[in-house]
């Protein structure tokens, strides 16, 4: 492949239904993990453009802000964007410009959506094609091993392959997954929506919290992990049960918020109980906590009627997306 001059990728962002946790290395190197989620029809866009020196500078980058980097590229102040030009080392000048469906600390992978479509990006401007698992694996790589993030592997390979899948992390570092029914996830969101709860959250904080007390708390991870098995059972269920579903989210939920007191707070644990008052199953926030988005799922579905009994709030009907991240542009 030809060096490119002009390169856009879209990556979806995604939906954590069972087993977020269980996907960080101090958990599966032990006990192995499990995940299972869904990516979903909000994106992450990256452009990346080759540069012309009359500009006087040697990146120009846009994202919730912009900068203008006359020199080295240790001068970047972007973590994301710096690191993806190391770790390919890519000297060039380059325009690059990062936009999002949803904000980023809301729950729903963005950051590891970021770096993958980044990644794809670069790969493509330098004419490499890259595998996808080369993507996720050197996303890993970026943000857990280099940027420090203390998260799971889940979100990178969400990213890269995209659509409604388990994913099963192994002791020795590999992670193996397999495709679930569309039919299933349809089903779920068809029932299904997403409350804006606000306080967009920082979850490195939440996260690092977690780990200095694993040892205590390891008990509610091997918890998830046996609920997210349970979810293997009930998706071999024909036809698939929704309430089932929706009270394993809430018994998920409840165990989750066992880890730290900063997963949730009194708003977030009024809104919840409020909407299992008026007929949710169940549900989780989304993400690490504290804020985001609440998935609530219901077996009776009026959504005119629930748009009126939320109406104070900010509601959304996400899509399943089967894709993962993708070249929509190259020049």
């Amino acid at each position: 492949m030809n060096k490119l001059n002009y390169i856009v990728t879209r990556t979806p962002l995604r939906v954590s239904l069972f087993g977020g946790g269980t996907d960080i290395s101090y958990f599966y190197k032990k006990h192995n993990g499990k995940v299972i989620s869904t990516t979903i029809n909000k994106f992450v866009y990256v452009t990346v453009k080759s540069y012309d020196k009359l500009f006087g500078e040697k990146y120009r980058l846009n994202y919730s802000k912009t900068e203008h980097v006359k020199t080295n590229v240790s001068n970047i102040k972007n973590n994301i964007i710096r690191e993806c030009l190391k770790f390919l080392k890519i000297k060039d000048s380059l325009n690059i410009c990062i936009s999002t469906d949803i904000p980023a600390s809301s729950g729903l992978g963005t950051s590891s959506a970021i770096i993958v479509g980044l990644l794809n990006a670069l790969y493509a401007y330098k004419g490499i094609e890259v595998k996808k698992s080369t993507l996720a694996e050197n996303a890993c790589k970026i943000e857990i091993d280099i940027l420090k993030n203390p998260i799971g592997k889940q979100d990178q390979y969400n990213a890269t392959y995209g659509g409604f899948k388990t994913y099963t992390f192994l002791k020795n570092d590999k992670v193996l997954f397999y495709n679930l029914s569309n039919v299933i996830i349809k089903k779920i969101f068809s029932k299904s929506l997403f409350l804006w709860v606000g306080s967009f959250k920082e979850s490195k904080e939440i996260l690092a919290a977690q780990k200095n007390v694993f040892n205590i708390k390891k008990k509610y991870y091997l918890k998830l992990l046996s609920i997210a098995n349970s979810f293997d059972k009930l998706k071999n269920k024909n036809p698939f049960n929704v309430k089932e579903f929706a009270e394993l989210l809430d018994k998920s939920w409840s165990l989750k918020k066992k880890f730290s007191d900063k997963i949730s707070n009194s708003n977030i644990d009024k809104l919840y109980k409020f909407a299992k008052k008026k007929g949710a199953i169940g549900g989780k926030l989304l993400g690490a906590g504290s804020g985001g988005f609440l998935f609530l799922t219901f077996t009776k579905f009026n959504k005119k009627k629930l748009l009126k009994i939320f109406k104070n709030k900010k509601v959304y009907f996400f899509i399943p997306f089967h894709k993962g991240s993708e070249i929509i542009l190259k020049i």
